[in-house]
């Protein structure tokens, strides 16, 4: 058998190189011993490196799908905050919120609720009525919770029902009269669904003319119950007024189809039970931030 190579020093060497190319292969293989360790820990810090690189990118996407971006139903009007005169006192809301280009029709109830509490049926465009404060509220609950679930909502907003003053801000959209349209009631029949005209019913939403903020039917259709409990305004400058902390009667504002129309002023205010329903009372929803104000006791 024959060897291949040749023992030098303890060394084995291939045979048959020439003395200098023995004296190169000599220097190069003794180098090794230093190389080996060097190239093992830069491989290591380059995977280290690549390891980290991609549970940081990985890591990344997971923060940015926090982010909910608010996207509001397509029929709300935002509203910028502001102040407003009520009687003589001016009232300030430090926010900005939206709220319901048209009163909730019986469709939209139906679609959420499953089911239809309005005495005038027959056309689903038509405002739903009939339903107590406590019915009002668990709608702007549930379209909460659904708009959430579609990632609608970042957190801390919420759908739900005006305040008396965010409604009434609204419904005067920067006048200062007994209407928003003006002081006299010769030109109601364009904007209001009232006594007068209504033909004793409620009527599809937005077929009159929209207030100057572009909601409809803030004067006269149905009634809308506001968040707030019953009680007579305090005397002074408010900010952000939420009403009494408890009371016997829930607010609803805004003229129907059963009442004249001196009723559907804008200053005009109701009260009723919160657990009572009536044919002439209905809703329309805000959406905010949630909202701290100021409660009287």
């Amino acid at each position: 058998m024959v060897s291949n190579t040749v023992i030098d020093k303890d060394r084995a060497y291939p045979s048959g190189l020439p003395a200098r190319g023995l004296q190169l292969y000599r220097l190069i293989s003794g180098s090794w011993r230093f190389l080996i360790p060097i190239l093992a820990l830069l491989f290591q810090a380059g995977c280290d490196k690549g390891t980290s690189n991609r549970s940081n990118t990985q890591s990344e996407p997971s923060g940015a799908s926090a982010q909910v971006a608010l996207v509001p139903l397509s029929n709300m009007v935002l509203i910028k905050a502001g102040t407003f005169l009520r009687i003589k006192y001016p009232v300030t809301l430090t926010h900005d919120y939206w709220l319901g280009k048209f009163e909730v029709t019986q469709g939209e109830y139906i679609a959420l609720i499953g089911k239809n509490p309005s005495h005038f049926t027959g056309d689903t465009n038509r405002p739903v009525e009939k339903l107590t404060w406590f019915e009002a509220l668990a709608y702007c609950q549930e379209l909460t919770r659904r708009e959430q679930q579609a990632g609608h909502l970042p957190p801390g907003y919420q759908y739900r029902l005006p305040s008396e003053a965010e409604w009434e801000f609204a419904c005067q959209a920067g006048t200062t009269n007994l209407f928003s349209f003006g002081d006299t009631a010769t030109e109601a029949g364009q904007y209001a669904w009232t006594m007068e005209n209504s033909e004793g019913a409620t009527h599809p939403v937005g077929q009159k003319r929209p207030n100057p903020w572009g909601l409809y039917d803030m004067h006269g259709n149905v009634w809308e119950w506001c968040n707030d409990w019953f009680a007579p305004y305090p005397a002074t400058h408010l900010t952000n007024p939420l009403g009494p902390a408890t009371s016997k009667f829930k607010v609803f504002r805004g003229g129907g189809w059963n009442q004249a129309i001196e009723f559907a002023r804008s200053r005009n205010r109701f009260m009723m039970s919160p657990s009572n329903g009536i044919h002439f009372v209905g809703f329309r929803v805000a959406l905010s931030q949630v909202v701290e104000g100021k409660k009287k006791k």
